[in-house]
């Protein structure tokens, strides 16, 4: 999929959805910021409006990208990721670990 679409980043498949456990995936996208140390700094959404960039009102990702780059504090650390549900294997289409929503960005 990446060739064919040309992806300009680094694109990986979770086929054991491993990842998306450790990391508290709920939705996606679901976006996660590091710093240099490899700290979590920003975890959620990119912006309010991810069908149509042009009627988005907030820039959460951008803003905490903007923000270690200027090496401030992430202003808004955790934001709800908007997008569809994880599909998680083997269980019912709504299903979320029970502890999913447990996720807390480091600052």
């Amino acid at each position: 999929r990446a060739r064919e679409r040309e992806f300009e980043f680094v694109y990986a498949r979770d086929l054991d959805q491993q990842t998306a456990l450790a990391y508290g995936a709920l939705r996606t996208p679901h976006f996660y910021l590091f710093d240099s140390e490899r700290k979590l700094r920003y975890t959620g959404r990119m912006d309010d409006n991810p069908k149509d960039a042009n009627l988005a009102t907030t820039h959460e990702l951008r803003d905490a990208i903007e923000e270690l780059i200027a090496a401030s504090d992430v202003s808004t650390a955790l934001t709800n990721p908007i997008g569809c549900n994880v599909k998680w294997s083997g269980q019912d289409a709504h299903w979320m670990p029970a502890d999913a929503c447990d996720l807390v960005a480091q600052t």
